[in-house]
Order: structure tokens, then sequence, then C-alpha cells
């Protein structure tokens, strides 16, 4: 009778200690993603996680569950583990950076790594041992009869999660990597920043692999720098020089006499990775074959003979910017600024501008992108009294324009040239928690209306510029095109045109690609 209690009591005991390794293992995924993620994506993830304990615990077979939960769970043990190294060391999430320099780690970098972040060590040894203790305590927390439901339960989740990341793609945004997003939603979330990174490394190295044999030839064309401005989100809407009523582009108005304005001006796509590789590149809307990012500006700039400099206020890794850095990275000389406001990028140009000989030097602003009222500094401010959403907007395009007239003050004495383009537009619809927004799939004209210019030095001789209005509708799609005949260099394949001649000319069906990939004529777009 007494050995039959204890049996009792043993078992009582081994139940309750199950159910605690359960809930203390479920209770760690919820806290340590609550801590970066959002509440849908942790629901997500403990749902993953749950399921997959269950599957695991209603594997008869000792081995087989052993060796599956070794491998599943010891990948989310360092899920965990990489997510409170973040943010216990850093006070951040585990991001692009962390994944670059743990790819980039050499065995004896990594091995002396591991003593100085013991802790993070041990705390990922602690979590695999109570996770493969919680699938071998042994409770019947599965009746027999249902032991076969977790695990469908968890492939229908999976497919789920897949079946929602191909209708975002299909009805949204193809940008992202659609593995990446539903890898996203499982507690294996800190993958997809590895996955980026392989990405964004591979990119990177077929653009600067794969450089076309170009044949070309130079002209004189009487300037010494080029400066290639590229802008971020700004509105021809929002800018006086375009008939706005706020004045807010009094420096790029002071300069009306040595402009070339393109009045008409045409961005091909509604976000900046797609946008920009489409500028600077010879991929275009109807032909967006990723081998064409190797033609670009700056590599036939490079063959040119310029020396070519890359300053850039944006991101430099993930999906949004990998096409971007891989052009960047061409340049002879390239920095992203990470502090500051888009004139700490000025520094950087007077610093290039000293340097003897002709040049190419891009600037890829923050400009006017969502927040906008985080894109200049308080004391920029002019803009205060009316809707607070347009203030911030006006305020930020004022702030560029400041910018400009400083651009343009450091350029004055040399023969120089500036050529600012906007990648591309934003909607503004008060309606929505953004008022000034990103367009999507099946944008509107708004989104897609850009400024762009070209900007001559006084000193550059009359005869070889071209000021005025220029009235004919044009695709920021071709900037790399037109950047040739700006910079003087020309193809043997194509007939040696001048920048005026080739404009002149210019006569094309605009088309226009939404981030489903989808394919709009200009003339049809609403």
């Amino acid at each position: 009778m007494l050995l039959a209690l204890e049996r009792v009591w043993d078992e009582k005991i081994r139940v309750v200690l199950g159910w605690m390794l359960f809930i203390i293992s479920i209770s760690i995924v919820v806290i340590v993603n609550f801590i970066n993620a959002r509440y849908n994506l942790v629901i997500n993830r403990t749902l993953i996680f749950v399921l997959l304990l269950l599957t695991l615990a209603c594997i008869n077979n000792k081995l087989l569950k052993n060796l599956m939960g070794f491998i599943t769970l010891t990948l989310i043990a360092v899920d965990l583990s990489l997510q409170l190294f973040a943010w216990s060391n850093f006070n951040t999430k585990f991001a692009y950076g962390f994944a670059l320099s743990v790819m980039n780690t050499t065995g004896s970098e990594a091995f002396s790594m591991l003593g100085v972040y013991w802790r993070s060590c041990a705390t990922f040894i602690g979590l695999l041992s109570l996770f493969m203790l919680s699938i071998n305590s042994g409770i019947n927390i599965t009746p027999q009869k249902y032991k076969r439901y977790p695990a469908i339960l968890l492939v229908l989740l999976l497919t789920g999660y897949t079946v929602q990341g191909i209708l975002h793609q299909l009805r949204k945004s193809n940008v992202d990597s659609l593995a990446q997003r539903v890898v996203n939603s499982t507690p294996l979330s800190t993958a997809t920043v590895f996955m980026q990174a392989i990405s964004d490394m591979s990119i990177a190295s077929d653009i600067n692999k794969n450089t076309p044999d170009y044949a070309i030839s130079v002209s004189d064309t009487g300037i010494d720098n080029y400066v290639l401005i590229i802008g971020e989100s700004e509105r021809t809407a929002n800018m006086s020089i375009y008939g706005y009523e706020r004045e807010t582009t009094p420096k790029l108005e002071a300069e009306r006499k040595n402009l070339l304005l393109f009045q008409h001006a045409i961005s091909p796509a509604p976000v900046t990775i797609m946008a920009v590789p489409l500028a600077l590149t010879a991929a275009s809307v109807q032909e967006t074959a990723p081998v064409k990012y190797s033609d670009n500006i700056i590599s036939i700039a490079n063959k040119a003979g310029y020396d070519t400099y890359w300053y850039s206020r944006q991101g430099k890794g993930g999906a949004y910017n990998n096409v971007i850095t891989g052009i960047a990275m061409k340049t002879k000389q390239h920095q992203w600024i990470e502090q500051g406001f888009d004139d700490a990028l000025l520094p950087e140009l007077e610093s290039a501008l000293t340097k003897p000989g002709k040049k190419l030097i891009v600037l890829h602003l923050y400009g006017s992108h969502e927040p906008a009222c985080s894109r200049f500094p308080e004391d920029a401010s002019v803009f205060k009294n009316g809707n607070k959403d347009d203030d911030c907007y006006d305020n930020s395009v004022r702030f560029t324009d400041d910018i400009m007239g400083k651009v343009f003050s450091q350029l004055s004495h040399t023969r120089a040239s500036v050529f600012y383009f906007s990648d591309h537009a934003l909607i503004r619809d008060p309606s929505r928690v953004v008022v000034y927004s990103h367009a999507g799939a099946n944008p509107p004209r708004e989104a897609l209306s850009v400024p762009a210019f070209i900007w001559y030095s006084p000193e550059v001789e009359i005869k070889n510029k071209w000021i005025g209005d220029y009235q004919t509708p044009w695709s920021t799609d071709d900037v790399n095109t037109l950047s040739e005949l700006w910079l003087g260099i020309h193809r043997a394949d194509n007939n040696t045109v001048s920048l005026r001649e080739w404009l002149q000319n210019y006569q094309k069906a605009i088309m226009i690609m939404d981030t489903t990939g989808q394919k709009f004529n200009w003339n049809d777009m609403r």
C-alpha cells in the first residue's frame, strides 16, 4: 500500500515537473520575443514553438525524438541566445550588423569571443537543456488518439504563413523575400538577418565581378567636378519651383538662370530599392534582369578615368539597400554616414573637391523619407503654423533646398555641374495614419512625379551648358544614359550625340513597375 502511494506521489511530481518545464520553455520564448517583436509575431512564433514541442513529445521512438529535437531545438536556443545577447549587451535587437560580424569572424576570433561572452554560451546550453528535458519529461500532455494532431497543426500553420506571405507578395510588395517573411513568423526569426546578409553579399559580389568591358570615348565637356545627388521621397507638388504656394525651394529658385529644370520627370517605381537601381543601371522596367546591374554609371565613370566617390545617409544593408550598396561599392571611395542629418554629407563633398582631376561624386540623401519630422534639425523648422504633417514634410523639402544652396556655393568657383533627381515621390492622404507615405501596388501619378534638374556653375562656359525648362515627359529610368552624356562619355556602339540632342529627340512610352512587379503605361495611370 505504501509503495503504491509513493508511486502515485512520484507520478504526480513528475507530471507537475513536466508541465512546469513546458510552461517555462514557452514563457521564455514569449518573453524574449516580446522584447523586440510586434505582438502578432510573438503570437505566431509562440504557436509554432508550442506545436513543435508537442510534436516532438509525441514521438515514441526515443532516438528519433532526441535526434529531431536536438537539431530543431538547438536552432531555437541559438535564436533566443542571440536575441538576449544583443539586448543585454547593446540594448537592441539582433540586427544586420551582428550577422555580418558573425559571418566574417575567423575561427580564432570566434574562440576568443566565446571567452568574453561566456554568459551567452551558458544561456544557450541552459535553454537547450531545458527544451530537451521538456520533450523527454514523459508526461501524457496529448492523449494517444490525438498524438498526430500537433504535427498536422504545425504543418497547417506553416502552410498558412506561407500562403499569407504569397498573398502579400502578390497584392502589396514582392521586394521582401518570401522565405524571410515566413521564417520571421517562426522561433528562428534571427535567421532572416543571416539570410539577408548572405543575399546582400552575393548581390554585391555579382555586381562587382561582372563589370562589362566597355568600349567608350570621352568628349571634353568643360566640367571637372560632377555631383550626382539622389534625393529621397521628394514631391514636385510640395516644391515652390514647381508652383507650390509655400516657399520651400528659395535656394533652387535663386539659381534658376543656371538650371535645366525637368518639368515632367517620372520615377519608374514607387520605392527606393526599385527606383534607384533602374535609374543608375542598364536595367529598365522592360528588362529587369539582375545581370544588368553591373552595367551602371559608376562602372562606366571608372572606365572613363573619373575619380568616383559615394557618400550616403541611407542604410548600407538589407533588402531595401543591397543593390544600391553593390553599385556604391564600385566607387573608389565610399562612406555611409549614420549620424546627424543630410548636411553631414557636405564636409565629405568639400574634402573630395580638394582632390585633383575629373571626378564624379554621388550624394545619397535621406531627404523627405517618412517620418519627415525626423529629417531636419529643430532650427531648420521654418513652417510651424499649419497642419503638422504638411509642416514637417515642407520643412524637410526646405532643408533639402538649403543643402542644395550650400552645394552650389561649394561648387560655384569651380568648373562644376550638379545632376539631381528624387528616387520617387509620396502619396499625400490625410485619411492615412502616415499622411505622406510610400505607394505600393498600382501607385497613383502623384507617387511618381519627381523633381529633377541639372545645375551648372557660372565657371562653365555657356557653350557647354543647356539651361531652361525641359517640358517633355521623361523617365528617371534613363538617368544612367543621361548621366553618361552629362559626363561626356559615349559608347562605341551608339551614335555620338550630345546631352541636348538626346533630350530633344527623347520620345518613348514611359513604363512604371509597382511593388508587385506589375507594369503600367504612364498615360494609363490614375
